[in-house]
């Protein structure tokens, strides 16, 4: 706000504002502090008529009015006030302010300049230009900006977190960790330093740490739905399975309805092998009057991954009876009808999803392996064709495909898949300092056994009888793991260098010198362990790479533990079989196309089997794609 009060006049009385309007001030802004914004507001229009070009008062109405979402009367306050003082530099910063709000970004970035332009040392200012510009992803400005703020007001705790949220986007982990600790030191008391410290540490895996910043920002805003949520994955990241459980109990109690709660709740109680309150909350739901399609989708879908298909199938009638003209709805129940070999039943419910939205790829995909499930693959191949003129690009797709061509006897099949030149096998270049790939795998070994906080397999992967780590693994700051993907990433690069120029073929067609990872994770399977055949629908390039593997592995013989391709999971026919082998080796990186279908020979032993597996998209980060589901 700008300086000033309105004067005193010469009679004092707490009703009358024409006859003390400093007093009357004085009770609007009281009211404001109470939350009573709608009192607060009636009194400065009062004081308004009396004191027109007061800048308090109209300062102060603008404030209130903007806070009970009048952005449009807001906005002309401020354009008042600036006629009437063009050089108040406060005006101008806080109608850049109410513009932002109306998500008017470029005006409100000329507005901040403005009020900069007026006063150079205006740090407030300088602070809110670097938010209007990092929403517009101007992410080099907007840092200036707030070290610009920061060279006035050394002592700015909000400037330093924006410069820490930035380095956290980044993933400059080390380097936003030091300016959060700095803002929190600086204003122990600001909820946005102790929140954006939580996600470093979380990023760093130092979880404990995490929680404890989570925890001081709680206390701080204890309301905020989204710290919530990022409370319940710290916990879950840093195997308090028991305690992220509860806080996802917590945020169902606040929300019965909100879906990605549901999902995450239920993933965890499977994976931690809590059977006792899998599935449950969605009925909890339903008791207090959420029976939303929504729901019953989510439920469903569970339910299938589970086994249960006749109970996945009673819960999508259901919710196709609540809403008939969902797509999705429509697509999961043919998807369903599917999986409990109801195959006939099954094709309108694909072709009317397609119809309802055409864009939505998995619906032609499941309407394609239906097809070759009830021994179609001409039909297949129609579906699946339209499917790839909507996006060559498309992993599933290019699948099913090659399941159709294989079961007609098709020659295409033989230019999609070819493992001679698509299966490529590396030893990876190992760090300075150890002795074999064994020693070094060992301390990798050691990094990844402590990402292993779950108990079983998630639900919606293909491993069985394993553990899976959760997130991004590339992302670690763990000296093995960094040190293994720079590895890593010149194999990548060689492969990608040997491709041949081939704009007619599904791989090769999108080779680019520049690629990113679409996804990375360890996977540690048990005795009687494998993973169910399945391909990567976000990849370009998939991998599989070896870090402890079970003496079982040397059997030539039955494969045991080894990787295999060509087996789909639908369970074809003489067709659909094991076509190659490739046996793990510790130290060894196999990288093939993302669409082949591979899974693992089970193996028995008492040790365990080890890896890192992980997607490359072409192009820089960003470029990636976004859509598809794990076909597993």
């Amino acid at each position: 706000m700008v300086n000033g009060t309105p004067p005193r006049a010469d009679h004092a009385s707490a009703e009358a504002v024409s006859l003390d309007p400093a007093r009357a001030f004085a009770r609007a802004e009281a009211l404001e502090r109470e939350g009573r914004l709608a009192e607060a507001e009636s009194i400065y229009r009062s004081l308004l008529r009396i004191l027109p070009t007061h800048p308090a008062v109209l300062t102060n109405l603008a404030l209130t009015v903007k806070a009970r979402g009048n952005l449009t009367e807001a906005e002309g306050l401020w354009r008042q006030g600036i006629a009437i003082a063009p050089r108040e530099a406060s005006f101008h910063n806080n109608l850049g302010n109410t513009l932002r709000a109306q998500g008017r970004l470029a005006d409100a970035e000329a507005s901040y300049r403005e009020a900069i332009a007026l006063k150079e040392t205006y740090h407030e200012a300088h602070y809110n230009l670097g938010i209007v510009l990092d929403e517009q992803a101007r992410v080099d400005e907007a840092l200036a900006a707030y070290r610009k703020a920061l060279s006035i007001n050394t002592t700015y705790a909000q400037a330093l977190t924006r410069i820490g949220a930035i380095g956290f986007r980044n993933k400059r982990y080390d380097a936003a960790l030091v300016e959060l600790d700095q803002a929190v030191a600086l204003n122990p008391a600001y909820f946005d330093a102790h929140y954006y410290r939580g996600l470093v540490l979380s990023a760093l895996g130092q979880y404990d740490e995490a929680v404890a910043a989570l925890q001081r920002a709680s206390a701080l805003k204890p309301e905020s739905l989204e710290l919530a949520l990022t409370m319940a994955s710290t916990l879950r990241s840093a195997g308090r399975n028991d305690e992220a459980l509860t806080a996802y109990w917590r945020l169902l109690e606040k929300q019965p309805g909100r879906v990605a709660t549901h999902d995450d709740l239920n993933s965890l109680a499977w994976s931690v092998g809590r059977k006792d309150i899998f599935l449950t909350s969605f009925a909890y739901a339903r008791d207090r009057g959420s029976e939303q399609p929504e729901l019953l989708l989510h439920e469903a879908a569970f339910r299938m991954r589970a086994g249960e298909g006749e109970e996945a199938e009673r819960l999508l009638r259901r919710a196709n009876e609540i809403g008939p003209e969902r797509a999705d709805i429509g697509g999961m129940l043919g998807r369903v009808l599917a999986y409990n070999r109801k195959y006939a039943e099954s094709f309108p419910h694909f072709t009317a999803a397609i119809a309802r939205d055409p864009s939505v790829m998995a619906y032609r995909h499941e309407f394609g392996f239906a097809l070759l499930n009830d021994n179609q693959p001409k039909e297949a191949v129609h579906v699946l064709e339209e499917a790839r003129a909507l996006d060559v690009t498309d992993q599933l797709t290019l699948a099913g495909l090659a399941l159709a061509y294989r079961e007609l006897g098709d020659s295409r099949y033989n230019t999609l898949v070819d493992f001679d030149r698509h299966v490529h096998m590396y030893e990876v270049r190992l760090p300075p300092g150890f002795a074999d790939a064994k020693a070094f795998n060992e301390m990798l070994a050691e990094e990844l056994r402590r990402l292993h906080t779950s108990k079983i397999e998630p639900i919606d992967q293909s491993l069985r009888n394993g553990t899976q780590t959760l997130g991004d693994l590339f992302d670690s700051s763990a000296f093995a793991i960094r040190t293994v993907r720079e590895a890593i990433s010149e194999a990548v690069a060689d492969y990608i260098k040997q491709m041949p120029a081939d704009a007619a073929h599904p791989l090769f067609s999108r080779k680019d010198e520049n690629f990113t990872y679409s996804g990375s994770w360890s996977c540690q399977l048990r005795s009687s362990g494998y993973h169910a055949n399945h391909v990567h629908p976000k990849g370009w390039i998939s991998s599989a790479y070896y870090v402890h593997l079970p003496d079982v592995i040397d059997d030539e013989v039955q494969h045991q533990g080894w990787l295999k391709f060509g087996e789909s999971n639908l369970a074809l026919g003489y067709n659909d079989r094991p076509e190659h082998h490739v046996r793990p080796i510790v130290g060894r990186l196999v990288l093939f196309p993302s669409y082949y279908w591979h899974g693992t020979v089970p193996f028995t032993a008492s040790d365990q089997r080890l890896g890192i597996a992980f997607d490359v998209a072409p192009g820089l980060p960003g470029a990636q794609p976004q859509g598809g589901y794990s076909r597993y």
